[in-house]
């Protein structure tokens, strides 16, 4: 089943498709991190999608285990363990 992510970037409406949700979850993610409005997440029509709301605490989780979002909320570089 095929997934779409639908966000806005500059003024314009886009809907990307994805094989998995985790791999348009994945995509909303970064997508939020580079200054998207994402507005949906789903296999149907925009309501059937996932809601804002769940979206942006679907980030927040995101965001906490990715060093990439945390370096860019913190400004500063996160020791990594070798």
């Amino acid at each position: 089943m095929t997934w779409h992510v639908q966000y806005r970037k500059d003024a314009v409406h886009h809907v990307t498709r994805h094989p998995s949700p985790e791999l348009a979850i994945e995509s909303a993610c970064r997508l939020i991190e580079d200054g998207c409005d994402v507005y949906g997440i789903g296999t149907g029509l925009l309501s059937d999608s996932i809601a804002r709301e769940q979206i942006a605490r679907i980030y927040e989780f995101w965001a906490k285990g990715n060093s990439r979002s945390a370096e860019f909320q913190t400004g500063s570089v996160l020791p990594i363990a070798v």
